[in-house]
């Protein structure tokens, strides 16, 4: 097999040393697609994004999301988070073909037993990822990098990558903690000090008030494709979009404190559960965050 050669968007923050490589899928290492992968934040609920995580909040506990020039607005009840920065560290993105025979693989990053534990309840599936896989499943392998999500509802910057032509049935990527005792990371934390040993972070205000979210989540999740994506010559373009509304929400109503979760607790447990069930892909030819049917 023959690693593929990849740019970057630049609107994507790349930090340390970036490998991108695809794996064949049988059709040879000369029939290869451009295939753009960009992040967005969800502003609606649709049905499948519904059914496809499940323990998120629904009935009584669902919330409106809207964008504003101030930035994305999640109202539930008497209670208004507005987001005016989003940020999540990303590693290891994989491009899963339907065509590989791929054995569940370890993240020796995720080595902390809640997350084990709640990964396996996500509806997102789960797994872990080693190096020992790389020949073995089509992949794209970035980072870590630091995904600026635009809270406005626009495209934001895309990772364009050549693979394999064939077809793709899901996207696989770590949510990553930057740790301050791996060197591997050491350039990242040197670009971005604000996200020692976190992996998200957000800014914005609840009840009119200022806050900074941050998260360790340390989880590599599977997230199916709503339908498998055909990569011919001509290429095609994946969303990964999440649902920051259900990380929040609770099922009775009225939305959890972001700044309340930094504290060890119920809501932080809660909300490191909720985040893991958030993420949804699909094909999105016109990048424009809707799924193309």
């Amino acid at each position: 097999m023959q690693p593929s050669l990849a740019r970057a968007s630049v609107l994507l923050v790349c930090a340390g040393v970036s490998l991108l490589a695809a794996c064949s899928d049988g059709t040879g290492p000369n029939a290869s697609g451009e295939v753009g992968l960009g992040f967005q934040l969800a502003t609606s609920q649709s049905a499948a994004s519904a059914q496809s995580a499940p323990g998120t909040a629904t009935g009584a506990g669902v919330a409106q999301v809207t964008t504003t020039p101030a930035g994305l607005s999640i109202t539930s009840g008497t209670d208004a988070i507005v987001i005016t920065r989003a940020q999540v560290v990303v590693r290891d993105v994989k491009l899963k073909s339907t065509a590989a025979t791929c054995v569940d693989d370890e993240d020796d990053d995720d080595d902390d037993d809640d997350d084990k534990s709640s990964s396996s309840r996500s509806g997102t599936r789960s797994s872990k990822d080693d190096d020992d896989d790389d020949d073995d499943c089509p992949s794209i392998r970035v980072g870590p990098y630091l995904v600026n999500v635009p809270v406005s509802g626009a495209d934001g910057g895309r990772v364009a990558v050549m693979v394999p032509e064939g077809t793709y049935s899901s996207v696989r990527l770590s949510v990553h903690k930057v740790s301050s005792s791996d060197s591997a990371d050491l350039a990242f934390r040197q670009a971005n000090p604000d996200f020692r040993n976190i992996s998200i972070r957000l800014e914005g205000t609840f009840n009119t008030q200022p806050f900074t979210f941050v998260s360790d989540v340390n989880a590599t999740l599977e997230v199916p494709l709503t339908a498998p994506v055909v990569i011919g010559k001509g290429g095609d373009n994946v969303t990964v979009t999440i649902d920051m509304k259900d990380w929040f929400t609770k099922p009775t109503g009225g939305l959890y404190s972001p700044g309340a979760a930094n504290t060890s607790g119920f809501v932080q447990a809660k909300i490191q559960n909720n985040i893991r069930n958030t993420f949804r892909a699909f094909r999105d030819k016109n990048r424009d965050g809707k799924e193309d049917r």
